[in-house]
C-alpha cells in the first residue's frame, strides 16, 4: 500500500485512532462489539481500509489504486493462509 499512498503514522503513544498499532498502519478494532460494518457477517476474515478521495494528501486515483492494492494483498494472504491449514 505504501507504494500507492502514504500510511498513517502512529501518534506519540503508538496509536492510531486511539488503538495500539499492530504493524505499520494497522490497528485492530473490536468490530462486532463496536457495531462496525465489517462485523455484519460471520466472515472469518474482515477488514476495512481508510483511504479517502477527498484527502489533501491523496488523489482520487491514488485512493482507487490503494483499494486495489488492499484487495490484492487480502487475496494473496488468504491464498497463503489456506495452504497452511
Amino acid at each position: 500500500m505504501q507504494r500507492v499512498t502514504h500510511i498513517a503514522e502512529a501518534d506519540e503513544r503508538g496509536c492510531i485512532l486511539g488503538e495500539a498499532v499492530q504493524q505499520q498502519g494497522v490497528i485492530n478494532y473490536a468490530k462486532r462489539t463496536l457495531g462496525l460494518c465489517g462485523a455484519m457477517t460471520a466472515a472469518r476474515f474482515v477488514t476495512t481500509t481508510e483511504v479517502y478521495p477527498d484527502s489533501p494528501t491523496a488523489s482520487p486515483a491514488q485512493c482507487n489504486a490503494a483499494q486495489v492494492a488492499a484487495v490484492n494483498a487480502a487475496v494473496e494472504f488468504l491464498t497463503h493462509a489456506s495452504k497452511e491449514c
